[in-house]
């Protein structure tokens, strides 16, 4: 019921943005609406930094366990790339190249704003983990940014006349969250031909797919505290690699499938401004019930497999 209402909130300030365009004007604020965006994006990303550094023991558990978490996160990663390229072909006759970013002419244009990301995330893990300066942060502004990003987004779809019927109606719906789930595993079935993992072990470990927070507390819980801790750190992992892969692939010319399956269950909140960053204003609601449907199976699949 809580993630049902999370997600009608989220697509409660995209209308609500998009009703407000209209009541102005379609025409107006137009740049405003655009440089706001921007603003809020860095501040997501720069608070986003704040919380991953206040997180209880994160330089112990990364010593500890950061091995087997980081390979755990490339196989997942790869395994979700493989079954991207995999099944592209299809997508690209079911939506064409609507989700296609234009190529920018350069290489520092390319990559220029994926470095500027992650030197704003970085700032913000420095600035926790060696100063006392954000001591007063609390992840509730988080939340409060991000609903201020999607109203301003809802306004932004509305004054670039994007429809987002054909997208609602489109099989990628569902095509997206299969592609996540499918290469999520396929790197799991690898990961015991490094480490002592069972199969069984392999699945749950990824199964959270980016939901960190859940994954680690869920294992722990149901008696491996171990496995817990390696679930709640490669799922970590997975978050803070989106937040590179994501404009890379974009800068790449790679199709949103690609972005969005990487990112998980965080397509819906943490990685959303930078999937519509990287991307377009028509991957939203995409992102969003790709990211919604990631967290309603994750708990689930977590359970199951162990």
């Amino acid at each position: 019921m809580q993630n049902i209402l999370y997600l009608f909130k989220l697509f409660a300030f995209l209308a609500f943005g998009s009703i407000a365009a209209l009541a102005i004007g379609r025409d107006l604020l137009h740049t405003l609406v655009s440089r706001t965006i921007d603003i809020v994006l860095f501040g997501l990303l720069f608070f986003m930094g704040i919380s991953t550094g206040q997180i209880p023991d994160i330089e112990q558990q990364l010593a500890l366990m950061g091995l087997q978490a980081l390979v755990a996160t490339i196989l997942v990663i790869t395994g979700c790339v493989l079954v991207s390229l995999l099944v592209s072909p299809l997508l690209k006759k079911i939506s064409g190249d609507s989700y296609q970013r234009v190529k920018e002419s350069g290489s520092w244009k390319r990559f220029k704003t994926p470095l500027l990301l992650i030197g704003v995330v970085l700032l913000g893990l420095a600035a926790t983990l060696y100063t006392d300066w954000f001591n007063w942060f609390d992840d509730g502004l988080i939340s409060i940014l991000l609903y201020v990003l999607l109203f301003l987004v809802g306004m932004q779809l509305v004054q670039n006349r994007v429809n987002l019927v054909p997208l609602l109606r489109s099989p990628l719906m569902l095509a997206v969250p299969f592609i996540t789930i499918t290469g999520t595993w396929l790197g799991a079935l690898a990961l015991p031909l490094f480490f002592p993992y069972t199969i069984s072990e392999s699945m749950a470990l990824v199964s959270g797919f980016g939901w960190y927070s859940l994954s680690g507390i869920l294992l722990s819980d149901l008696g491996d505290p171990g496995l817990g801790t390696v679930s709640f750190l490669s799922n970590l992992f997975r978050e803070s690699a989106s937040f590179i892969l994501i404009p890379t692939f974009a800068a790449m010319g790679l199709g949103a499938h690609y972005s969005v399956s990487i990112a998980g269950a965080t397509s819906m909140d943490v990685t959303l401004p930078l999937i519509k960053k990287s991307y377009s204003d028509t991957v939203v609601p995409l992102a969003i019930i790709h990211g919604f449907i990631m967290t309603l199976v994750a708990p689930l699949f977590i359970t199951l497999w162990y």
